[in-house]
């Protein structure tokens, strides 16, 4: 029973994006015309990496901070914790997926600041922990600013990048942690 309210949890998250199929040559071309504003990836990929390291061990043993409904971000999906093959057959969907929601993430949540605490703290329904969220602040208020400045596609290729590496590090802590 459980299987099955997970998968079906992953097919809602996956699904609108299949409907999007016909534009996603398009948002490939809106990401190859971001491609300077990836001058800004060692920022994000370095500031994720050092919260992962400094601050997480830490705030996520905070009983509010580290609660999550799911206990892990559903687009991981609902076999992440049973390793890497439980992973595996999620990463081309994700990936897939990310296309068309990162651009629409930028399109929407980056017009104001109230706009963009709210796309941090939507991904509490994605899973991820409660300190991610706040984490996801600064991320989101720099997205805002490219955004404002260069323009939707420039927004959207760096928040894809980085998201692109959260799942190469993530598949790679997997081998990593199988080999030791």
């Amino acid at each position: 029973m459980e299987t099955t309210v997970l998968i079906a949890i992953y097919a809602v998250t996956f699904g609108p994006s299949l409907l999007l199929v016909k534009e996603t040559k398009t948002r490939l071309t809106n990401l190859r015309s971001g491609l300077k504003s990836l001058v800004f990836l060692p920022v994000t990929v370095g500031f994720l990496a050092a919260y992962v390291f400094f601050g997480a061990p830490f705030v996520a043993t905070l009983p509010v901070l580290g609660w999550s409904w799911l206990g892990y971000n559903i687009a991981l999906g609902p076999y992440a914790q049973s390793g890497i093959f439980g992973l595996l057959p999620f990463v081309p969907p994700l990936v897939y997926m990310l296309v068309h929601v990162n651009y629409f993430e930028e399109l929407y949540f980056r017009k104001t600041k109230k706009l963009v605490l709210i796309w941090a703290f939507l991904h509490i329904a994605m899973g991820v922990a409660v300190h991610i969220a706040f984490v996801l602040l600064p991320l989101g208020f720099l997205y805002q600013r490219i955004f404002q400045k260069k323009g939707v596609n420039h927004s959207y290729a760096l928040h894809f990048a980085t998201n692109i590496i959260v799942v190469a590090i993530t598949i790679s802590s997997y081998f990593l942690s199988a080999s030791i």
